[in-house]
């Protein structure tokens, strides 16, 4: 599977679960890069650089506060649930359907190619 670009929303279904009180994301990050930023979809996940070093809960903290913003939902509605030590994450977003998630990143990505070309 590996890395790829995001190019449609369809791409990111697999990254989402709907529970009762919002959404399971599959999250893979990469700690310690010289940007936050999203990089694409890595085996089924969100690819995502952070600055933060994996040291007591910084990498994770700065992944919450980065989809927070890319998302548009509070901080405190987020939070790792699933692999707090591991590249591989499961983070609960409250409060947010699969399809307005993938709609906020399918915005973002948009963002990002119209400020790159």
């Amino acid at each position: 599977m590996g890395l790829k670009m995001i190019s449609n929303s369809a791409e990111l279904d697999g990254v989402f679960q709907e529970y009762a009180q919002g959404l399971l994301c599959s999250v893979f990050v990469l700690p310690r890069s010289s940007r936050c930023v999203l990089a694409g979809i890595h085996d089924g996940a969100l690819k995502i650089k952070l600055t933060k070093p994996p040291v007591d809960g910084e990498a994770n903290a700065e992944c919450c506060r980065f989809l927070a913003r890319l998302l548009g939902v509070p901080k405190s509605n987020i939070a790792v649930v699933r692999g707090a030590a591991s590249r591989h994450k499961t983070v609960q977003i409250r409060g947010l359907s699969a399809a307005d998630a993938r709609e906020g990143l399918a915005a973002a990505i948009s963002a990002i190619r119209t400020t790159v070309n």
